[in-house]
């Protein structure tokens, strides 16, 4: 599945394979699973990198609108540690994850969400400052 079925806005996050990501989720709301896929493991910035590679992804409602947050596994990146629970309330910021050595992260919103989003291009991100880089309206 290249992206979940539907109409979306995609917002892809390429992060350094030289560090280990925390994960957060991008909304409060109620999870409502936990997938993996296996896949391939190529470069994240390939542009078949999203539909070809190992991936998992956590898929969230919110007032009965849906939000899949995808680690993508990469070159280096193998191993995605989950700590979401399935049908548990979870809170913007709340950590769903840890990615380790870095990869690509992929958050598909219904057409009508905005995100606002704080931070320069190139900068680094602290994991205890990372909720607070972009925020999600719906």
């Amino acid at each position: 599945m290249r992206r979940p079925p539907g109409t979306w806005q995609q917002v892809t996050i390429f992060l350094s394979p030289m560090n280990v990501h925390v994960n957060p989720i991008p909304i409060s709301a109620a999870s409502r699973a936990w997938r993996t896929r296996p896949g391939a493991f190529l470069p994240a910035y390939r542009e078949d990198a999203g539909s070809t590679n190992e991936r998992s992804g956590i898929w969230i409602e919110h007032n009965g609108q849906t939000i899949v947050a995808r680690p993508d596994r990469g070159l280096l990146a193998r191993r995605v540690v989950c700590r979401a629970q399935n049908g548990a309330d979870v809170r913007a910021g709340d950590r769903f994850g840890v990615m380790k050595f870095g990869s690509r992260m992929d958050v598909f919103l219904p057409p009508g969400a905005s995100i606002r989003v704080r931070g320069r291009r190139g900068r680094k991100t602290a994991a205890r400052r990372l909720s607070r880089c972009y925020t999600v309206a719906m």
